[in-house]
């Protein structure tokens, strides 16, 4: 039985779904994809930003959270278009991410390409309190 929430139709002719994010005003507010991973020795971000230049990226970490935001205005006005509509007037995307707490800020490091920010961010090696992990065959 497939069941349908009315208030989903609703959203999704506002321009509010989990996917497009939200529209207000000619501001498209919206939620960058991710991937995150964690490994022995660093913990990477990987955010979909197409469209965007380098300088209109900001990549922070404050408080043990990594923020990354874009935000870009659309081109240029042209004397000779005449728009029936025009909707990509601004962009802005943000998305926070919960950084592990032995994450070496000061040798963070990212790059953009072919509109996909990566950040690698390098970890402490455990506490040695934590002993040594020994696998079981």
């Amino acid at each position: 039985m497939n069941t349908t929430n009315p208030f989903d139709e609703i959203e999704q002719f506002l321009g509010r779904t989990p996917f497009a994010g939200d529209r207000a005003w000619g501001r498209d507010l919206r939620t960058a994809d991710i991937d995150v991973a964690e490994y022995d020795d660093e913990f990477v971000v990987m955010a979909d930003l197409p469209g965007f230049d380098r300088d209109e990226i900001d990549v922070r970490a404050h408080e043990g959270r990594l923020t990354i935001a874009a935000e870009r205005d659309a081109e240029r006005e042209d004397a000779d278009r005449r728009y029936l509509r025009r909707e990509r007037r601004h962009e802005s995307v943000t998305r926070t991410v919960d950084l592990p707490a032995t994450a070496r800020l000061d040798d963070a490091a990212a790059t953009y390409r072919h509109g996909v920010l990566t950040v690698t961010i390098p970890l402490d090696a455990p506490d040695a309190d934590e002993g040594h992990r020994i696998d079981v065959n």
